[in-house]
């Protein structure tokens, strides 16, 4: 009998090891529920208010809900020759910025949700960040493979109302701690606090996952008041 209950406990042992261990091997990136957005910074944006012009999104979007998406550019893992489309394999982040921007259209403005999405790009370099780059031939390459990213992402933009896209370096801005192994860093945060960070390995996002993001923000948003009754 005490061999059995020896062995029952071993086995539980065992389990709780590897338990412990797959929650060890979960992938993070970015900061982590209940923890504070890290610090205000710049993206190039592609569309909104400040098309083709810097702009910290953190700042616009303020104290309001809010989404953060960085998502790794698919031309990265091509040819640096082939830099003409973007990859066929992130359709479910498409479809994912899809139904962010239709919760936009239903809680844009009056309730105060918003949501960018940044993709971390090697194409980003340019003079302000990349100033020890002297020699003309690759100032001038920088600058066409900045283009090609505009184009790429202008082209993503085009079916978006609300979402607003901008592009930074592939490490991400400082403070933030993106995972260089995540393929897409997603956070919802609200008064600058974290309230989710869903974290996806390559070609991990898939439907389900979109659903229960999707949903776990809906279902959090603030509703719009219906204004009081006058009573005759």
């Amino acid at each position: 009998m005490r061999i059995a209950n020896l062995a029952s406990l071993v086995t539980v042992f065992l389990l709780g090891t590897v338990l412990v261990a797959q929650d060890d091997d979960k992938l993070l990136s970015g900061p982590l529920p209940g923890k504070f957005i890290p610090a205000p910074f710049e993206c190039m944006n592609i569309n909104g208010p400040a098309t083709g012009r810097p702009r910290c999104l953190v700042c616009k979007f303020a104290l309001s809900p809010a989404v953060l998406v960085f998502a790794k550019d698919p031309a990265d893992t091509l040819s640096p020759f082939n830099w003409t489309s973007s990859s066929g394999g992130d359709d479910a982040l498409n479809e994912f910025l899809k139904q962010l921007d239709e919760a936009m259209a239903d809680f844009h403005e009056e309730r105060g949700f918003s949501v960018g999405v940044i993709f971390l790009s090697s194409a980003a370099r340019d003079s302000t960040n990349n100033v020890a780059e002297t020699k003309s031939a690759e100032i001038i390459r920088e600058a066409m493979n900045r283009e090609k990213l505009t184009k790429r992402l202008s082209e993503r933009a085009k079916n978006l109302k609300h979402v607003v896209i901008g592009y930074y370096l592939s490490e991400g801005p400082k403070g933030f701690d993106i995972n260089p192994k995540a393929e897409q860093t997603v956070i919802y945060y609200e008064r600058m606090k974290v309230l989710e960070n869903w974290t996806y390995a390559p070609e991990q996002l898939d439907a389900k996952h979109i659903e229960a993001m999707v949903k776990r923000i809906r279902d959090t948003l603030p509703t719009k008041k219906k204004p009081a009754e006058v009573k005759g």
